[in-house]
């Protein structure tokens, strides 16, 4: 009875938002940034003064990405590279900057400090 419950739970429970991994390329001066859809597609990190947002994402949502129409190639769980430039994931920059507030650079062999 319990698992027949939680199914009619599930299917009438409206669907979870997707859930984007956010890579970036470089900081400082600048946290360049962005995510990638099913499709590969970039969108790239905004906080201009109001921006028509295609995808909210990042904590709670709270984050606006503009879609462009460039393609992103996968080339690690962690790095994906956006015309001529890589973004690693912010769960590796954290890994290998551990206090370091993630300063620095992405290559194809990942974050470099």
């Amino acid at each position: 009875m319990k698992r027949l419950l939680l199914a009619l739970l599930l299917l009438s429970s409206p669907v979870v938002a997707e859930e984007y991994t956010i890579y970036t390329r470089e900081r400082p001066p600048f946290s360049i940034s962005g995510i990638i859809d099913s499709d590969k597609t970039f969108y790239y990190f905004t906080n201009a003064a109001e921006p028509k947002c295609d995808i909210y994402a990042g904590e709670s949502g709270k984050w606006c990405f503009m879609k462009t129409n460039v393609k992103a190639e996968i080339i690690s769980k962690d790095v994906i590279k956006v015309a001529n430039s890589y973004y690693c994931s912010e769960d590796h920059i954290q890994k290998v900057n551990k206090n370091n507030k993630g300063y620095g650079r992405c290559t194809k062999d990942g974050w470099m400090r």
